[in-house]
């Protein structure tokens, strides 16, 4: 630690404010009153890398150095935005996909003679949810030659993107996985030390089903060039204010096919936000289909 720093130095009001309205300009998240402690602990840390004497100087730094502020504003959104994940998490969203979901995709199939499906998870984080709709896609699929899956996944934060794309996980995150699936679809390997530790990898067959990207959701078109079977986009918009709830589903309609499905978290709900799609029940919803 530079000798010159403060071990944890606070932010005022106006320069919580300026954090606020930069991470709204540049990412649609709302920052409460109350995540002011956690912003001054992430910037603390950017501050005490850059060898500067404590936040105020960071902050003027990106208020007045262009270069500067152009250089730190993916680490600083990474840095700030909450990457919370787990394998099978809201395990009814990826049962609805198996039960009644993959049995529409398939009758579907007959009818048109075009065995394909795309998937979108919008806010992958470290990798869990993509995976997991992957091995949940191989399982259905298994024994149903020809089918054409593709899975994109997505993230602001470059950082947690590419901890996805490595796809290797300690033992405790892969907790929720039964020994059957990890057996199938996961690789004991050593842990970056050399050691032979509990560590896990991804095996190619299901990270070959998933194309990464880096996506702002504020930010149209987006780099999916193909009209998606289904969008999952859990545990993101509260994050976001009433009016920037509005507008990505509204450019979720444009990636989402008709009757396409759209699953959100656990405690979001589309009421008041969109018409645009039907609920179906433990939120899950389907895209109306233009009249």
């Amino acid at each position: 630690m530079d000798d010159n720093f403060s071990s944890f130095s606070q932010i005022t009001d106006e320069e919580f404010k300026f954090i606020k309205d930069l991470m709204y300009k540049e990412t649609g998240i709302f920052l409460a009153d109350h995540k002011k402690i956690m912003v001054q602990s992430r910037l603390n840390s950017r501050a005490r890398m850059h060898k500067m004497q404590n936040v105020s100087e960071y902050i003027r730094g990106l208020q007045a150095d262009r270069k500067f502020f152009q250089s730190e504003l993916t680490e600083l959104i990474n840095r700030i935005t909450t990457n919370k994940t787990d394998f099978f998490r809201e395990n009814h969203h990826f049962e609805f996909l198996k039960d009644t979901f993959f049995p529409s995709v398939e009758e579907k199939a007959l009818k048109s003679g075009k065995k394909q499906l795309r998937i979108w998870s919008s806010a992958c984080s470290t990798g869990e949810e993509p995976y997991t709709i992957a091995v949940t896609c191989a399982e259905y699929f298994m024994h149903k030659p020809g089918w054409d899956i593709k899975i994109h996944a997505s993230d602001i934060d470059t950082n947690v993107v590419q901890t996805a794309q490595e796809g290797i996980y300690k033992a405790d995150r892969l907790e929720p996985v039964s020994e059957a699936l990890k057996k199938r679809y996961f690789l004991k390997v050593k842990d970056l030390s050399g050691k032979n530790q509990d560590t896990y990898q991804v095996k190619p067959e299901i990270k070959s089903m998933i194309e990464f990207h880096k996506v702002n959701l504020l930010e149209t078109p987006y780099p999916i060039r193909e009209k998606v079977d289904c969008i999952f986009c859990r545990n993101v918009i509260i994050y976001f204010d009433k009016p920037t709830q509005k507008k990505i589903f509204e450019n979720f309609e444009h990636v989402l096919k008709d009757r396409g499905l759209l699953v959100i978290g656990h405690s979001e709900t589309l009421f008041g936000i969109s018409e645009a799609y039907k609920f179906l029940g433990h939120t899950v919803y389907q895209k109306k289909p233009k009249i």
